[in-house]
């Protein structure tokens, strides 16, 4: 089973549809194709928050704009200084931020970490923390990146689990729930070592 099936496995059926057009802007916009595995997982549940950590905004929703998220985030980071970054990536030139062969923002978490695309033949992910003022690298796409961690793996840098036992829960964000919910759970699952 590949990393796309084990996620929505793991998230159960989604709860929403598509936006093609709202896509097509975002993506003119930035001057990049986003993954296709993080648009469908956009399209599906967002705008949302899981397990209390990951926030995901949709580029189709008024109050979160993932098209308005992104410009916003990538102008503060942007705007920063960066100094002795010890990820061997920016080594010898500072991150940036935005454009095609630059770093896209894709979501953040409540504990300060902001998750970030670099477009390219290989996948590829980085983990800004604020609490270490640092980058992490993944070579991974999103649907593995996302599936590990909420499975409990390290994949917001060093000491980063974040498993939580049961199933995966989803937080509509305020003005999006879905009918009545306010909150879902994926189907139940295994622990992070079974």
């Amino acid at each position: 089973m590949n990393y796309r099936e084990r996620l929505a496995a793991l998230l159960g059926t989604p709860r929403r549809r598509g936006n093609t057009e709202a896509w097509t802007s975002l993506e003119r916009e930035l001057g990049v194709g986003l993954p296709s595995d993080y648009k469908e997982f956009i399209d599906g549940y967002a705008p949302v928050r899981l397990n209390g950590h990951l926030h995901f905004n949709h580029p189709a929703h008024a109050d979160w704009n993932l098209k308005k998220w992104i410009i916003e985030t990538v102008e503060i980071y942007r705007d920063l200084d960066w100094v002795e970054l010890s990820c061997p990536d920016f080594a010898s030139e500072d991150p940036r931020f935005g454009g095609p062969d630059q770093l896209i923002p894709f979501c953040e978490s409540d504990r300060g970490e902001c998750f970030f695309f670099k477009p390219g033949e290989e996948p590829r992910i980085y983990v800004y923390v604020g609490s270490d003022d640092d980058f992490y690298r993944y070579d991974v796409g999103f649907a593995e990146w996302l599936y590990r961690y909420l499975q409990g793996e390290d994949m917001a840098g060093p000491n980063s689990s974040a498993f939580y036992p049961g199933p995966v829960r989803f937080d509509a964000l305020p003005g999006a729930e879905v009918g009545d919910e306010q909150f879902w759970f994926g189907p139940e699952r295994p622990g992070p070592a079974e």
